[in-house]
């Protein structure tokens, strides 16, 4: 009778199982942890991917705007701001100010839009017009072109272009 007793008094196997248990129930709350955090990160809207060519003459009345190839763009989903002085000051132009052709509200590769300005009654300045902007741009002077996807908030283009006469 005294090895009966024996038998169920033998703890050792009790140590190994409480261990292995502690170690599934950490893996669970890791695993727990990293599912919560990776559906909590809000995946972001990819702008338009596009090559445009920005060119600007005072004779001409416009930044025109070719595109080159790419993705097509949306007049009702970009803004565009100019960028020019010292310091640098900015400001978006308003929509009635550019046109697309030859569709009105998509531009796509082969398609150019034209931004359009008031060029002074002595020629030798430009004027950006609109609710949100009043730049003046001089002949011979760089200025920033921005094409801006309101979606997601990235640039689909920027390039800083020259007043030609």
């Amino acid at each position: 009778m005294q090895e009966r007793c024996r038998l169920f008094s033998d703890k050792e196997a009790v140590s190994p199982v409480i261990g292995v248990m502690l170690m599934i129930v950490v893996t669970i709350i890791l695993a727990a942890a990293v599912s919560s955090f990776a559906n909590s990160t809000k995946s972001q809207d990819m702008a338009p991917q596009a090559t445009l060519l920005a060119k600007a003459s005072i004779q001409d009345g416009h930044v025109l705007l070719e595109h080159m190839g790419g993705d097509t763009i949306d007049k009702r989903d970009i803004r565009i701001e100019i960028e020019s002085g010292y310091p640098s000051a900015s400001g978006s132009v308003d929509t009635d100010n550019v046109t697309f052709s030859p569709h009105i509200n998509f531009l796509n590769p082969g398609d150019e839009a034209k931004v359009n300005f008031t060029s002074s009654t002595s020629g030798d300045y430009i004027t950006f017009g609109g609710s949100e902007i009043s730049q003046k741009v001089e002949l011979g002077e760089p200025f920033g072109i921005t094409v801006i996807d309101t979606n997601s908030g990235q640039t689909i283009y920027y390039k800083e272009i020259t007043l030609l006469p």
